[in-house]
């Protein structure tokens, strides 16, 4: 749940069942995170793998500082790694520099223009930069050059879907499904972008299918407790929110969502 619980057009919740005072909660689609390129690289350079590899390590552990050191290093051994140029953007997009990564990710595809993973990380610092063209412009260079490139399928839906095209989103977000039943983000993707259409029950059958894949999935508890709202199922909203809330951990960057979900849940009493 890396990028809020959304901000996308608000919904009227209906009160019919119950007298709430919840006027307007959110159902909400995400991009897929960055990834990293794995180990296998090859330079001329006899100690930029090792550099490379102790990156990538320290980017699996959580320690983005550290990797962001390790790739520098070693593009500073060989500035043509392709894969270092791609890890250090992601890293530094972790970091919260999406100029940086954005930079980095566009060095790589200067290297080698057809590397789809660099093509759809670059799409997803660009969408969360709020340049959704560029990112649908990005996804779609990565589909050409992969049709089956399931995140970059579900990525393309969130950007089509937050610009306004939710029949696009729910396009992609099937055919991510059609090449991965059990991506469990685009079946709660599909559900926001089936409940802005109206489709409340075909949003509700996708939120429960993501959480029988994924029983710790926080947006979909989220959205699934919004959709029982709306429904007027007071009760088992409640139980989703909460449920939400207890999996959304208690961190500074997660404040907001905390704080956010409490509220609604204090709508409902």
């Amino acid at each position: 749940m890396s990028q809020g619980l959304g901000r996308s057009k608000e919904k009227s919740l209906s009160a019919e069942s119950k007298r709430v005072p919840m006027k307007s909660i959110l159902v909400v689609t995400l991009f897929v995170s960055l990834g990293i390129q794995q180990f296998g690289c090859t330079t001329s350079a006899d100690n930029v793998p090792d550099h490379y590899r102790r990156g990538v390590g320290l980017q699996e552990k959580g320690d983005v500082e550290g990797a962001i050191t390790e790739y520098r290093t070693a593009l500073r051994l060989n500035p043509d790694d392709v894969r270092a140029h791609t890890n250090l953007g992601v890293a530094l997009a972790k970091k919260g520099d999406l100029e940086g990564a954005v930079t980095e990710f566009r060095t790589a595809l200067g290297l080698d223009p057809n590397d789809v993973r660099t093509h759809t990380n670059l799409g997803t610092a660009l969408a969360d930069k709020g340049d959704l063209e560029g990112a649908i412009t990005e996804y779609r260079t990565a589909l050409r050059l992969d049709p089956n490139r399931v995140r970059a399928h579900t990525n393309l839906g969130a950007a089509l879907d937050k610009k306004g095209d939710v029949e696009g989103a729910i396009t992609e977000f099937r055919t991510a499904l059609r090449l991965d039943p059990n991506d469990v983000l685009a079946h709660t993707n599909l559900g926001a972008a089936l409940d802005k259409k109206g489709d409340r029950e075909g949003a509700i059958t996708e939120y429960r299918t993501a959480l029988r894949l994924d029983p710790n999935e926080v947006l979909a508890h989220y959205n699934l407790g919004v959709a029982l709202g709306k429904k007027g199922d007071f009760l088992s909203a409640r139980k989703e929110l909460e449920e939400a809330l207890r999996l959304l951990p208690e961190t500074p960057e997660n404040q907001e969502k905390r704080s956010a979900i409490t509220s609604l849940l204090r709508m409902l009493d």
